[in-house]
C-alpha cells in the first residue's frame, strides 16, 4: 500500500498515540509483579527525568549523580530532620581559632610607648586577668583567648611576577621575606572581631599601620626591578597583619570499610580535598574550599582543617562525599593510563573508569549502568551503620513527567514527585503514602540594582507590592508554598524569624511610584 505523505502525517500522531498507549496497559500492576516476584519487595525504584553525567562527587554537578553519589559514598556529616549537623564518618568535631599579628615595632601601645613581644603578651594576659579596665567587647575578646605564645622571626622565598610597562610578558624575579616574630592567640571559639576589640588594648593602629613591605627584599643583580608599589601590594598577601585561621578538628569513626575491603581513614578525607583542589581535574567545588590553608593527618582517625580566613559556610562544605585515595591517587592513575594505553602525564581522575564503576563507603555498592536506561545498586552489608532494608536500588530514567506518573501508578516505580495539582487528590488515596513538606528550593525575581530604575529601593519595593503571591500560590500551585523573606529554609536559625514579607498593595505601590518620579501618563 502506498502513502502520500499528507497521508502519513496525518497518520503518524495516532499511531504514536496507539503506541503510547499500549505501552501503558502492558505495564503490569504493582500486585501483579509481587505475586509472581517476591523479590520486589526487596528493592526501591526510582525515576529520574534525566541519567547521571559521572559518578564521582569531586567532577560531578548534576542533581542525578549527586543522587546515586548519596548512596555509593559518605561524608563526614549531614544534616538531621531539624537541619543540624549530625555526624557520619566523623563521630565528633570542634572548631576553634589560631589568630596572628605581628608585632609592629615602629608603633606605640597607649602607657608602655614602643613594646617588644614580651610587653605586648605581659599586656594581653594583664587584661585577661582583669588587671586592666576594658569594655565588654574587648573582655569577651580576650576571655576567648585560651593561649598566647610568640612565633619566632622568619625568612623565607617566594617568586613574584613583576609586569611588562608596555603591555608584554612579565619577568618572574625571587622576593626574600623576612618576617619578624608574630603574636600566635589561641581562641576557644572563633571571634571575627579579635582584632578590632584588640586595637582598644594595642591602640588604634598598633596591627593596621604594620610596615610589612619593610621586610621585603629583592636581588640588586635582578635585571627588572619591582616599584615600591609592587612591593606594598605583594607584602599585603605575603605578610599581612593580621590573620584569622579557623580550624575544624574532625575525630573520624573506626572502623568504616570502603566496598572493596579497604579501611577508610584520614589520608581519604585529605585526598578528597586535595583532588578538588588538583587544577587538573577541573572540580567545580573549588570555590568552596579555596579559603582552606591546609589539610593535616594527625591521626589515622582525625584530619585537621585550616582556614587561611573567615569563611562562615566552612563546617558545612564537610557534607562532601569522601574518595578512596588507595583507588584514585597519583600512582593508581598512573598504572591505569599505562594499562589502558593512555599517555601517564596527560591521563587525570576525569578519564578514570572509576566515574562509572564507583567505589565508596556509603551503603550502597554500584552493580551497574546502563546510559539513559538505568543504574542499580546493591546493598552494601557491611555498612557501619547496618545493612540498608532493601537489598537492591534501581534508578531508572524517564525523561518524560507524564510516563514517569503512569509507571508510578502502575506500581514499576516506587517514588514520585507529584506536581501541586495532584497532591489534594493524591493524598486522599489510600493506595499512597503521602510525606509532604516545604522544599528547599525558592523563586524569586532579580533585579539588576546597577541600572535605572532598579537602583531605586521605592521602584523595586513597588514592582513588590504589585505581585499577588496569594493567587499565585492558591491558583498556581495549588496552596504548595508558602511567602518567604530570604534564601534561607525558615526551620534554621538563619531565616530571620522578624521580617514579614511584602504585602500585596497596588494602591501603595503606585503611590511609591509616583514618589520615584513614576507617574500616569495619559495613556495610563
Amino acid at each position: 500500500m502506498r502513502f502520500s505523505v499528507r497521508t502519513v502525517l496525518i497518520l503518524a500522531p495516532l499511531l504514536l498515540i496507539l503506541l503510547l498507549l499500549q505501552s501503558y496497559f502492558w505495564v503490569p500492576t504493582y500486585e501483579d509483579q509481587t505475586r509472581g516476584n517476591p523479590d520486589r519487595l526487596k528493592e526501591y525504584i526510582t525515576a529520574s527525568i534525566g541519567d547521571a553525567a559521572i559518578l564521582n562527587p569531586v567532577l560531578s554537578a548534576d542533581s542525578a549523580s549527586s543522587a546515586i553519589e548519596n548512596l555509593v559514598f559518605d561524608r563526614l556529616l549531614d544534616r538531621d530532620q531539624d537541619l543540624r549537623f549530625r555526624g557520619r564518618l566523623a563521630t565528633s568535631w570542634e572548631i576553634y581559632e589560631e589568630a596572628y599579628f605581628y608585632c609592629n615595632e615602629t608603633a606605640e601601645i597607649p602607657g608602655l610607648g614602643k613594646a617588644g613581644p614580651d610587653e605586648v603578651i605581659g599586656l594581653l594576659r594583664q587584661a585577661k586577668s582583669g588587671g586592666i579596665q576594658s569594655n565588654a567587647k574587648l573582655r569577651t575578646s580576650v576571655e576567648n583567648i585560651k593561649e598566647i605564645s610568640v612565633v619566632p622571626p622568619q625568612e623565607f622565598q617566594t617568586k613574584r611576577v613583576v609586569k611588562a610597562k608596555e603591555g608584554g610578558e612579565g619577568s618572574e624575579i625571587t622576593v626574600h621575606v623576612t618576617a619578624p616574630c608574630s603574636i600566635k592567640l589561641v581562641l576557644h571559639q572563633v571571634d571575627q572581631d579579635l582584632f578590632a576589640n584588640l586595637s582598644h588594648l594595642l591602640g588604634e593602629s598598633y596591627i593596621s599601620s604594620f610596615p610589612s613591605h619593610l621586610y621585603l627584599s629583592t636581588d640588586p643583580d635582578e635585571r627588572v626591578k619591582p616599584s615600591q608599589e609592587d612591593l606594598k601590594a605583594w607584602a599585603k598577601e605575603i605578610l599581612p597583619p593580621f590573620e584569622h585561621n579557623p580550624i575544624i578538628l574532625f575525630r573520624l569513626r573506626p572502623n568504616v570499610k570502603f566496598h572493596d575491603g579497604h579501611p577508610f581513614t584520614a589520608n581519604d578525607v585529605k585526598f578528597t580535598y586535595e583532588a578538588i583542589m588538583d587544577p587538573r581535574n577541573l572540580s567545580p567545588r573549588v570555590p568552596d574550599y579555596e579559603p582552606v590553608k591546609q589539610v593535616d593527618v594527625l591521626d589515622p582517625l582525625t584530619v585537621r582543617i585550616v582556614y587561611k580566613r573567615l569563611y562562615s559556610p566552612a563546617i558545612g562544605t564537610w557534607g562532601m562525599d569522601i574518595l578512596p585515595e588507595h583507588l584514585l591517587n597519583v600512582e593508581a592513575i598512573r598504572k591505569e593510563a599505562l594499562r589502558r594505553g593512555a599517555d601517564p602525564l596527560k591521563f587525570t581522575m576525569r578519564e578514570s573508569l572509576f566515574n562509572r564503576r564507583p567505589i565508596g563507603c556509603g551503603p550502597f555498592v554500584f552493580r551497574e549502568w546502563k546510559s539513559d536506561q538505568y543504574i542499580t545498586l546493591d546493598r552494601f552489608n557491611d555498612y557501619w551503620e547496618g545493612a540498608p532494608n532493601y537489598e537492591r536500588y534501581a534508578f531508572r530514567v524517564i525523561p518524560d513527567l507524564l510516563t514517569q506518573e503512569m509507571e508510578f501508578y502502575a506500581g514499576t516505580s516506587d517514588e514520585y514527585g507529584v506536581q501541586p495539582h495532584q497532591v489534594e487528590r493524591l493524598e486522599h488515596d489510600p493506595r499512597y503514602q503521602s510525606f509532604s513538606g516545604l522544599s528547599f528550593g525558592y523563586t524569586y525575581i532579580g533585579y539588576n540594582l546597577r541600572r535605572a530604575p532598579f537602583d531605586d529601593r521605592r521602584v523595586r519595593t513597588a514592582l513588590s507590592m504589585a505581585v499577588d503571591l496569594d493567587k499565585i500560590i492558591q491558583y498556581v500551585l495549588y496552596g504548595q508554598g508558602e511567602k518567604i523573606t530570604g534564601p534561607f529554609v525558615k526551620q534554621t536559625d538563619y531565616y530571620n524569624q522578624n521580617l514579614k514579607p511584602i504585602p500585596y498593595d497596588p494602591a501603595g505601590a503606585l503611590k511609591l511610584l509616583e514618589e520615584a518620579g513614576w507617574r500616569k501618563n495619559g495613556e495610563g
